[in-house]
């Protein structure tokens, strides 16, 4: 059983160490997206509402989190956006569909 859920307090460790396994060696030695992760949940742009974990039989096996952002285009006008990432799912449920 797969359910999506916003994310709780007593799910943000988990939450890194899942991101610590996604990212550990990928793209550089080490990673530093959990670390990116436990500090945006006290910026000001982070939205707590669309923070979300995806569980599976009870289990937390990702995470996907969104922030407010601004884009300036090349007229100087800026927009309001949202962004979204890192998104971690555990390794061993990766590539599944």
């Amino acid at each position: 059983m797969i359910e999506i859920r916003n994310e709780k307090e007593e799910d943000y460790r988990i939450v890194e160490k899942i991101m610590r396994k996604a990212f550990y060696n990928l793209y550089i030695p080490g990673c530093a997206e959990h670390y990116l992760v436990h500090h945006m949940r006290g910026h000001e742009n982070f939205i707590p509402k669309l923070d979300f974990v995806l569980e599976r039989d009870g289990q937390v096996i990702g995470n996907i989190m969104y922030t407010k952002a601004r884009l300036v285009d090349e007229a100087g006008t800026e927009k309001e956006i949202l962004t979204f990432g890192p998104v971690c799912i555990l390794p061993e449920y990766q590539r599944m569909g």
